[in-house]
């Protein structure tokens, strides 16, 4: 999906925490970060439109999912002008749900 797209010097970088999976990551000025989710085996879907990071996936994912996220950065216009490369998180480092009280 994004190796025809130049990446971006910003890196992504994925924290399992107890609500859930926080992206941290650097968003050019007058650009937009779409914040894509793959799971094993299904295809990439966008979890998240003119996100800022950090940014926070709650979503409750299979213990086995090992969820890849990557960004993609597009202008005004909508043309994408680049993207992060992929991060993975481990699944056995993934929370069986989000919650709230462990924070």
């Amino acid at each position: 999906m994004h190796t025809l797209l130049p990446l971006l010097p910003s890196s992504l970088q994925l924290h399992l925490v107890p609500a859930g999976r926080r992206l941290d990551f650097i968003t050019a000025s007058g650009s937009f970060a779409y914040v894509y989710r793959r799971c094993c085996p299904q295809d990439w879907q966008c979890v998240a439109n003119n996100a800022r990071s950090p940014f926070l996936d709650t979503s409750h994912l299979a213990p086995e999912a090992a969820p890849e996220y990557l960004i993609l950065f597009r202008d005004a216009a909508g043309t994408t002008v680049g993207a992060t490369s992929v991060v993975q998180a481990h699944p056995s480092g993934l929370p069986a749900r989000p919650s709230w009280i462990s924070l």
